[in-house]
C-alpha cells in the first residue's frame, strides 16, 4: 500500500504554500497527495448559500478551501493523484490521526487565527509533538524547493543515542532521494550543576562533552 503525503490547509497563504511544497514532494516520491481541512464549525442562521445546500456556512467554506488547494496542486503537478477531505473536528486531533496512515505530514507555520507559539503556529506545534509519521512545517516561500538538486545539503540534529534514530534515518533517506550530502550536528547546554571555578577542573567538563559529541557523531 502506498501511503500518501497529507497536507493540512485552512485557506491561509502559509497553508497554500505548504500545499505547493507537499505537491512537489509527492511528485518527487511518486505517492498520492491528500489535502485535509479540519475545524469544529457552528451552524449559523440567516440567508446564505449554505442554507440552500443544507450545510453550515463553515462547511461550505471548508469544501471551497480544499477544492481550491487541490486545484492548485493539480496545476502545479498535473500527473499527481490528489484527494480531499473535510473533517468536522479539532484540527490538532484530525491531523494526528491522519498521520497514522501517511508517509509524511505537511503544514504551514501560521493559520487564519494568526496565532504563533515559538516559530510554529499553535496547531503545527501541537501536532509536531504527537504525529505518528515524519512531519514537515513549511516556512517562507519554498517554491519548487522539493525538487531534486535544489538544496545543497540536509542538516540533522543528533541526540545522545543516534543509533536507530528516526530523525537520522529520515535525513539519510531524504539526502539519498535528492542526491545531496548530510551534515550531522550535535549541540548541548552546559549542565547547571557543573562548575569550572576550581583551577583543577577548568576545561575538563568541556572536553568531556566534546568527546561525547564526537562519539555520537
Amino acid at each position: 500500500m502506498t501511503l500518501p503525503i497529507v497536507v493540512g490547509v485552512d485557506g491561509s497563504e502559509p497553508s497554500l504554500r505548504a500545499c505547493d511544497w507537499a505537491a512537489d514532494e509527492a511528485a518527487l516520491r511518486g505517492v498520492p497527495l491528500r489535502v485535509v481541512y479540519a475545524s469544529l464549525w457552528e451552524h449559523y442562521e440567516g440567508t446564505s448559500i449554505a442554507e440552500d445546500l443544507a450545510k453550515p456556512d463553515e462547511q461550505v467554506m471548508a469544501e471551497d478551501i480544499v477544492d481550491t488547494a487541490a486545484r492548485r496542486a493539480r496545476r502545479r503537478q498535473p500527473e499527481l493523484d490528489v484527494s480531499v477531505e473535510v473533517l468536522a473536528e479539532e484540527p490538532e486531533y484530525a491531523l494526528v490521526r491522519e498521520s497514522r496512515s501517511a508517509s509524511l505530514l505537511v503544514t504551514g507555520t501560521r493559520g487564519r487565527s494568526g496565532l504563533a507559539e515559538a516559530l510554529l503556529g499553535s496547531v503545527s506545534l501541537i501536532v509536531a509533538g504527537h504525529a505518528q509519521c515524519p512531519m514537515v512545517v513549511v516556512r517562507g516561500n519554498h517554491d519548487n524547493q522539493a525538487q531534486a538538486g535544489t538544496h545543497g545539503r540536509i542538516v540533522v540534529g543528533v541526540g545522545e543515542k543516534p543509533a536507530g534514530s528516526a530523525a537520522v534515518r529520515f535525513a539519510f533517506e531524504e539526502a539519498r532521494r535528492r542526491g545531496v550530502p548530510v551534515d550531522a550536528v550535535r549541540a548541548w547546554r552546559w549542565p547547571a550543576h557543573e562548575t569550572t571555578d576550581h583551577p583543577l577542573m577548568s576545561g575538563e567538563p568541556a572536553r568531556l562533552h566534546e568527546q561525547q559529541a564526537v562519539e555520537a557523531l
